[in-house]
C-alpha cells in the first residue's frame, strides 16, 4: 500500500468536517438574532421617545387650556363687575350720592371675590372718589399711574389689563384692571379701577402640576410678563427681548414649540393659549428633560438587558420576555394613571359647581349663573323670573324620620324639581339646607307661577309621608320675583329678597303654595 504524502495529509486537516457546520450555522444564527434584538431594541426605544413626547404635549395642550379658561373666568369677572360699576357711575353723573350709595356695592363684590384686592373709582384729576380700602392718604392721587394717563388720552370703553404694579394703599402687588368713565357729553371724567391679587393668580397656578422644572407665566399680548411660576419679583411686568415665544403667539391663538427659556435657560417643551375673551395669554413649559426622564431610565434598562442577551444567549430569551412585560407593564399602568386622572378631572369639575347631595347646582354656580342670566336680560331688554322653594316642616321630617331619611327626601325633591324645569335655559340649584331655586330666563310673574305651581304639584306626586305636616305629605312652598325691562335696576340680591319675601309670605299663609312678588 502506498503512503498518502504529508502536504495532502496537511491540507486535509485544514478542510472544514462536516461537524463543524452547525456551529457555523448557530454563528450565523447568533448574528441574526443579535442584528434582530438590536435593531428591535433601536425601534422600541424611538417609539417609546416618540410616545413621551407625544403624551407630554397632550398633557400640555390640556393643562393649557384649563388654565386659559380658569383664569379667563376671574378677568370676565372682572370685566363684568367694571361695567356693572361703569354703568352706574355714567348713568348717574357720579354725583356725590351716587359714590356714597355705590361704595356699600363696591364693598360687596370685593368681600365675594378672593382674587379681588380692591375697587376705585378716580376722578378726572386723578383724585380718589371712591374706594374699598379702609382708609387713604388725603394727597392720593393716581394720575400718574400707566392706566390712568391712557384712558384720559384714549377714548376707547374697553377695559385696560395692566401690567402688575405696587399698590399704594397696602404695599401689595396687584394687577390693574380698569374702565375709562366718561361724563353725559362724552368727555372724560375719571377711571373705574379693579385690582388683582398677584398672590391669588399665583395660588391658582400653584395647583397644577408643572415638574420641578417647568414653567408658568399669564402675558399681555404685547409679551409683558404679568406673572410666571417659579415666582420671582423682578420678572413682574418683565418683556423680554427678542422672545421667540411671542411671535409665535401673535400669530396664532394657539400652538406649541420646544425652546430654551430666556429667564433660566432650560429647554422646554411650550405650549401657549389666548384666553378666550381677554388680551392676555398663557404658556405651559414643561423641562425638556423630566419629559424624556422616564424614557432615559427605561432605556438604559433596555441596553443593560440587550448587552446580557449578546453575551449570554441562553440568558438573552429570559431578559427580552421580561423586558417586554415589563413595558406591557408600565403602558398599561400609564393608560389606567391617564384614564385616572382623567375621570379624577371630570369629578372635580363637576363638583365645584354641583351639590353633592343632591346632583344639581350648587349656591355658587346659582351665584353665577343669576348675575350672567341677569345681565343678559337687562342687555335685550327680557324678563327673568326666580322661584325660591322651601321644603315645608324640613326640620320636623329630620326630628321624626332621621338625617337619613332627609337626605333622602331632599334628593326626591329635587328630582320632582327638576321635572318641571322643562326648557333648556331653566336653571335649578340648591340654594342652602332645604331651600332649592330656580331661574327662568324670558318668563314674567306669570309664567313663573305656573312653573312653580308645576314644581310644587310634581313634589306632592311624590306622596311622601309626612306626619308632621297638615298635608301627610312632604310639600313644598314657592316664593317667585320677576325682573322685567321696566325695573333694570334691580341687583341679583334685590330680587333674591323679593323672592324670600315672597316665599316668607306662602308660609304664613299655610304653606304648600305659591306666592308672586306683588300678586
Amino acid at each position: 500500500m502506498k503512503s498518502i504524502p504529508s502536504d495532502v495529509e496537511n491540507d486535509a486537516q485544514t478542510l472544514p468536517g462536516p461537524e463543524g457546520r452547525p456551529f457555523l450555522a448557530a454563528g450565523v444564527f447568533l448574528a441574526l438574532l443579535t442584528a434582530v434584538l438590536i435593531a428591535t431594541n433601536v425601534w422600541s426605544a424611538w417609539r417609546a421617545y416618540d410616545a413621551a413626547w407625544s403624551q407630554a404635549s397632550k398633557t400640555s395642550r390640556n393643562l393649557g387650556h384649563s388654565v386659559a379658561n380658569q383664569l379667563d373666568s376671574v378677568f370676565s369677572e372682572v370685566d363684568r363687575v367694571l361695567h356693572t360699576l361703569g354703568f352706574i357711575l355714567e348713568s348717574s353723573d357720579m354725583t356725590p350720592a351716587t359714590l356714597e350709595a355705590l361704595q356699600p356695592i363696591m364693598v360687596t363684590h370685593v368681600s365675594r371675590a378672593e382674587y379681588l384686592h380692591g375697587l376705585f373709582v378716580y376722578g378726572p384729576e386723578g383724585q380718589w372718589l371712591v374706594h374699598t380700602q379702609p382708609a387713604q392718604s388725603r394727597q392720593a392721587n393716581n394720575s400718574d399711574r400707566d392706566y390712568f394717563i391712557f384712558h384720559r388720552e384714549n377714548r376707547s370703553s374697553r377695559v385696560l389689563i395692566g401690567k402688575p404694579l405696587r399698590s399704594r394703599s397696602t404695599g401689595d402687588w396687584i394687577i390693574p384692571v380698569s374702565k375709562r368713565i366718561d361724563d353725559a357729553y362724552g368727555e372724560f371724567a375719571g377711571v373705574l379701577l379693579a385690582t388683582v391679587r398677584v398672590d391669588q393668580i399665583l395660588r391658582l397656578l400653584n395647583g397644577f402640576d408643572i415638574g420641578e422644572n417647568g414653567a408658568i407665566s399669564l402675558s399681555l399680548v404685547d409679551g409683558t410678563i404679568v406673572l410666571r411660576r417659579p415666582y420671582a419679583v423682578e420678572d413682574l411686568g418683565r418683556k423680554l427681548p427678542n422672545n421667540p415665544l411671542l411671535s409665535a403667539a401673535s400669530s396664532a391663538r394657539t400652538g406649541m414649540a420646544r425652546l430654551r427659556s430666556p429667564i433660566d435657560g432650560v429647554k422646554r417643551l411650550v405650549v401657549f393659549e389666548h384666553l378666550p375673551n381677554n388680551p392676555l395669554f398663557i404658556a405651559i413649559a414643561l423641562s425638556e428633560k423630566e419629559i424624556l426622564s422616564q424614557w432615559r431610565d427605561a432605556a438604559q434598562v433596555q441596553l443593560a438587558c440587550l448587552l446580557l442577551m449578546v453575551s449570554v444567549i441562553g440568558l438573552s430569551t429570559r431578559y427580552v420576555l421580561r423586558s417586554m412585560r415589563l413595558r406591557g407593564a408600565s403602558d398599561r399602568a400609564l393608560r389606567t394613571a391617564h384614564q385616572q386622572i382623567v375621570h379624577t378631572n371630570s369629578q372635580l369639575a363637576h363638583l365645584v359647581d354641583h351639590d353633592g347631595l343632591t346632583g344639581i347646582l350648587n349656591r355658587r354656580a346659582f351665584d353665577r349663573r343669576f348675575e350672567e342670566i341677569l345681565g343678559q336680560s337687562r342687555r335685550y331688554g327680557r324678563p327673568v323670573s326666580l322661584v325660591l322653594f322651601d321644603v315645608d316642616h324640613f326640620k320636623a321630617y329630620n326630628d321624626h324620620y332621621g338625617h337619613l331619611a332627609g337626605d333622602e327626601c331632599l334628593r326626591m325633591v329635587a328630582a320632582a324639581l327638576s321635572k318641571a324645569m322643562r326648557r333648556p335655559g331653566d336653571v335649578l340649584a340648591r340654594y342652602g339646607g332645604e331651600e332649592f331655586v330656580a331661574i327662568l330666563p324670558d318668563t314674567a310673574a306669570d309664567g313663573a307661577r305656573a312653573v312653580a305651581n308645576a314644581a310644587r304639584e310634581e313634589v306632592a306626586r311624590l306622596a311622601l309621608d309626612h306626619v308632621a305636616s297638615a298635608e301627610g305629605i312632604v310639600t313644598v312652598s314657592g316664593g317667585v320675583a320677576a325682573a322685567t325691562s321696566a325695573a333694570a335696576d334691580l341687583t341679583a340680591s334685590a330680587v333674591i329678597e323679593q323672592a324670600d319675601q315672597a316665599l316668607y309670605r306662602a308660609k304664613k299663609q299655610g304653606r304648600n303654595r305659591v306666592v308672586v312678588t306683588g300678586g
